[in-house]
């Protein structure tokens, strides 16, 4: 019990006396303070919600980024495996025109020296070796118009040359002949000569007949005849049933219907010629075809030998390292499933003991000469190689026609066609 004295100091404090501390004011860690409502923590709060965003921000632009990726796979298999019939695109200025010569927008193209075509609408000349060039012009040799040609107009450089028939365009015999595929007949051109060794010429992806002219004029000097063949997928051939290229991995069954087709007409030997996607196909048909053992010899200029390079050799040369390849490779996957390992000719080396002709340029963008060159050490003792200088993908016989013929008169005379 509190005394009397007591219960009169609680009842009235000493005026004195410092005041007591009121409850609300209680000091932090006190008591009362721990019994009071906390106050919101809002730092925390706010680098969660900071944390969040960065998060879904980082997300947003992994799946964009994956998503552009996916694009530009897509869009690059699509280059390798989709036809493509386009015109090539008018983009060469005429400056003026002369007689036996044209004044040309400088560019890459039409400074590279050589022949080459110059196509326009209702219209095609020849244009050979550079004459002068300024900073922003170059002259060339004029011939073989065919058309109206005035300065303004825009024109294509084209690595086809000749444009027409045999018969037209070099002055040839020759038969439209249909030649019976597993899909159908596909049109050739048949331009005869004396000699039981035939030639088969196979074009590059989305090439055609008068590409392979080029080629006519030292076969015939040999006296073999020419078998120009279509595919799968060419103007005028069958389409394949997904409607895609394959990378020579089925077109070579329309190699070998064209080769039955010589030897049932009265060939007994044969020379195969591929270019670009070409020498893809001819190197199946060696790897695969029964046939096989009827190929004498083979002329090949910058070959696709490996798919797979091509598509590394293509990224690093956007600034991309080489496994960028393997998105493309996988959309190419979905859209034909090809066997990669079947597609490499230097994995094959078995298949290619016979003589070869190989050219490659230098300046090639599309197809890597490595590989060409690897190639060419691996089967030394069968090939003989020509680096072109300066020469862009399968334009060897248009940097120089007349040396690249003579070296293929020489190969042929050789190994006695």
């Amino acid at each position: 019990m509190e005394s009397p004295a007591q219960q009169e100091t609680r009842e009235h404090p000493d005026p004195g006396a410092a005041p007591r501390s009121q409850p609300t004011d209680a000091a932090p860690g006190s008591a009362r303070h721990s019994r009071a409502r906390p106050r919101p923590r809002r730092r925390p709060q706010r680098r969660r919600r900071r944390r969040r965003r960065w998060l879904i921000g980082a997300g947003v632009l992994i799946v964009l980024a994956l998503a552009a990726g996916a694009a530009a796979s897509w869009h690059f298999a699509s280059e390798v495996v989709v036809p493509e019939r386009a015109e090539l695109p008018a983009n060469v200025a005429v400056e003026r025109v002369a007689a036996g010569r044209v004044v040309l927008s400088r560019s890459d193209d039409t400074q590279r020296q050589g022949v080459y075509g110059l196509d326009w609408q209702m219209g095609h000349a020849i244009v050979g070796g550079v004459l002068a060039k300024t900073d922003r012009t170059v002259t060339r040799q004029l011939r073989a118009v065919r058309g109206y040609l005035v300065a303004g107009m825009k024109v294509a450089i084209d690595q086809d040359v000749y444009v027409g028939n045999p018969r037209e365009a070099l002055g040839l015999p020759f038969t439209v002949v249909r030649v019976p595929g597993e899909l159908g007949a596909m049109p050739a051109w048949l331009i005869p000569a004396r000699s039981h060794t035939w030639a088969i010429v196979v074009h590059g992806i989305n090439g055609n007949l008068e590409g392979d002219l080029r080629m006519v004029g030292a076969l015939h000097r040999a006296h073999l005849p020419a078998l120009l063949i279509t595919y799968r997928e060419d103007l005028g051939a069958p389409r394949s049933p997904d409607g895609h290229h394959h990378m020579g991995e089925t077109e070579w069954r329309d190699l070998q219907a064209a080769a039955r087709f010589a030897l049932s007409h009265g060939a007994r030997r044969l020379v195969l010629v591929g270019t670009s996607m070409g020498g893809a196909i001819v190197a199946q048909l060696m790897e695969r075809s029964p046939l096989a053992g009827h190929v004498a010899a083979l002329v090949l200029d910058a070959p696709a030998l490996s798919w797979k390079a091509i598509l590394s050799f293509n990224a690093s040369r956007m600034g991309l390292p080489s496994f960028a390849a393997l998105p493309v490779e996988w959309a190419i996957d979905v859209r034909i499933d090809p066997n990669w390992g079947g597609l490499d000719a230097l994995d094959h080396p078995s298949a290619f003991h016979l003589p070869m002709l190989l050219f490659h340029g230098t300046a090639d963008t599309l197809v890597p000469i490595s590989t060409s060159e690897a190639f060419a050490r691996q089967h030394a003792r069968w090939i003989t190689y020509y680096r072109v200088p300066g020469a862009a993908h399968a334009q060897s016989w248009n940097a120089d026609p007349a040396l690249y013929e003579r070296r293929v008169d020489a190969f042929l005379a050789g190994i006695g066609v």
